[in-house]
Parts: structure tokens; sequence; C-alpha cells
């Protein structure tokens, strides 16, 4: 069954009170888009970051206070929702997703030394929600 999986395109898990994934979520090498909206994620968990194929990142209504700098890893990534957590600060890593086009982030409590991040961003043509 494993097998199958890896051919996986999109994985929805929300409203599941979730809080971490198993490791082996790594394996779904074809996996564009991962929607864990309405969890219970603190952190970004880390077997995420080897999902190299990965487009769309649903992370809203968590309860994240951080993401790690590995999120830098997700190059083809092309939007990322973090709308309605308690982030207070992105990582610098953020800058390194180079095919990013949305960023969604509002109704999270970003102190204002994110700015400067934010309008790297925007230049680059990133469509930042605050």
């Amino acid at each position: 069954m494993e097998s199958k999986l890896k051919s996986l395109k999109e994985l929805v898990l929300n409203i599941n009170r979730l809080n971490t994934l198993p490791k082996s979520i790594s394996n779904l090498t074809s996996l564009q888009t991962l929607n864990l909206w309405r969890n219970q994620f603190t952190t970004l968990p880390e077997s995420i970051v080897n999902l190299k194929s990965l487009q769309i990142l649903g992370l809203g209504e968590n309860k994240l206070t951080k993401l790690q700098e590995s999120i830098g890893e997700l190059e083809s990534l092309k939007t990322l929702g973090l709308e309605n957590n308690q982030l207070t600060t992105l990582p610098e890593s953020i800058l390194n997703l180079k095919s990013l086009l949305k960023l969604l982030l509002s109704k999270n409590p970003l102190e204002k030394k994110n700015s400067r991040l934010l309008r790297k961003l925007e230049k680059r043509g990133v469509r930042v929600s605050k």
C-alpha cells in the first residue's frame, strides 16, 4: 500500500486535532498539496521539509508559535497558508522559497521586525496578506 501512496498528490487532514505527523509522511514524494487547517500544531512538523514537490501548504488556524529555518528547503512551495496562528516572527530562510507566490499571514501577532523580510518578499512579487 505504501508504494501506491508515493504517487499521492493531495492530502487533506483538516479539523483532526493533530499535533504531529508521522515521519513516514516524508515518503510521499509526489505530494503537491498538504492541508492541515484547524489542527493543534505548535511547530511545523519536521517531516514536511522533505516534501520537495510540495506546492501548497495550508497550516492556518493551528497554534503555531514558530517556523523552523528548514521551511526554506521547500523549494517548490507556491502558497503558504499560516493565517490565524500565534506567529510573532518569521525565519530568514523564508526568503529561500523562490517559487513562493502567496504568503497568508493574517491574524498573527507578527512583530514589526518582520517588515523588512515581508517587503523583500513583496518586491519579488509574492502576495503577502497580513
